[in-house]
């Protein structure tokens, strides 16, 4: 049997509380909510959208509802680039 497919990956960790709290990952983005405590801003912004998608009866609202989408995404990759200019630039492709 291959060796490679007898080992598991590396699992990821995340520390925080000062070392005193560890939890694993599921990915590099999970990893990032969890580091920097975004999980009640993950669910603001999935609540404001599923609000946003019960509202949207028109092609008027999809352009508002999208030019809202448009905002946000600017302001996270905006975040993003100051938390991690390297990682951004592996991640944004604009």
């Amino acid at each position: 049997m291959n060796q490679k497919s007898t080992n598991k990956k590396n699992p990821l960790f995340v520390v925080t509380n000062n070392g005193q709290d560890v939890q694993e990952a599921e990915g590099l983005f999970d990893a990032m909510v969890k580091r920097f405590g975004l999980a009640p801003l993950i669910e603001f912004i999935n609540t404001i959208l599923q609000m946003i998608s019960e509202q949207v009866g028109g092609t008027v609202a999809l352009e508002l509802a999208r030019g809202f989408l448009d905002e946000v995404i600017n302001i996270l990759e905006k975040l993003l680039k100051i938390i991690d200019p390297v990682l951004a630039f592996g991640i944004i492709r604009r």
